[in-house]
């Protein structure tokens, strides 16, 4: 087997029992499936087992592919890190959107913030510090870090200018962007009538197979969108339901969606 045509489950395999020297050799030398694999093994490791790794090793490389996945390392170590690693962490991840010339580089970065910001449930005091850093990022029109900013808006605290930044990406062609918009926009709560005239705007655009389409029928399901109710029904009168809209449209309890609710349960249980 090709070393690029390996599988998630095959690296798993492979990495699953490796000492942190050989996933190092993977890390460096082999494919993206297999770095990926090898770098999320040795998140179990302890962080003072795998700082120099990342520290002098990945981070200092000139290759972007190793310092990428070095950031994909240090935004999901497993071991719960004391105040002063998790300071040294974040200001590493830090660094790296500042200054590294890789635009991959401060994606992954930056999504490594968000998982942080989540995992150690950290708020307004913390991001006040590094939200400056941040602050050029949400004015680049990169693929990478438009999907990064978007994800790590989920868990970074509330800002009007977050939520400009999150409409403004609905209006983005691009079903990969609507959809970690609406992951984004339904976890922290953001609600407008410009949301929901956007989305009833893009339902007439998507395609009704495609599965931004249903996430956003079920995004405005979440929001008692009475405006979502026609293209609903037109959904029910077919032979099968996507999940997202069958589970959403399940646990609302909004008279408005009662009968349509009723029918769904009727056809499709």
């Amino acid at each position: 087997m090709g070393k690029n045509k390996i599988s998630d489950f095959d690296a798993f395999l492979i990495c699953k029992d490796l000492p942190i020297n050989e996933l190092l050799d993977h890390l460096l030398n082999s494919s993206k499936v297999l770095r990926y694999e090898a770098a999320k093994r040795l998140q179990f490791f302890q962080y003072k087992e795998i700082k120099n790794i990342v520290q002098n090793i990945l981070l200092k490389s000139r290759y972007a592919r190793h310092r990428e996945i070095a950031a994909f390392i240090l935004g999901q170590i497993q071991e719960k890190l004391d105040k002063d690693l998790l300071e040294e962490v974040i200001y590493t991840l830090i660094n790296m959107v500042l200054n590294d010339k890789s635009i991959n580089v401060k994606s992954a970065a930056i999504s490594s913030l968000g998982h942080i910001f989540q995992y150690y449930s950290l708020g307004e005091r913390k991001f006040s510090s590094i939200e400056d850093s941040l602050v050029e990022l949400w004015d680049l029109n990169r693929y990478s870090i438009v999907i990064s900013l978007t994800f790590s808006s989920a868990f970074f605290p509330t800002r009007d200018y977050i939520k400009k930044y999150l409409i403004n990406n609905l209006y983005n062609n691009h079903p990969q962007i609507i959809s970690w918009t609406l992951y984004s926009l339904k976890r922290k709560q953001y609600q407008s009538k410009l949301i929901e005239d956007i989305l009833v705007t893009r339902l007439n655009d998507l395609p009704e197979n495609s599965y931004i389409y249903s996430e956003v029928v079920a995004f405005l399901i979440s929001i008692n969108s009475q405006r979502v109710i026609p293209y609903l029904t037109n959904i029910l009168r077919k032979n099968k339901i996507d999940d997202e809209i069958y589970t959403e449209l399940k646990a609302n309890s909004s008279k408005i969606f009662k009968n349509l609710k009723d029918i769904m349960l009727e056809k499709f249980n």
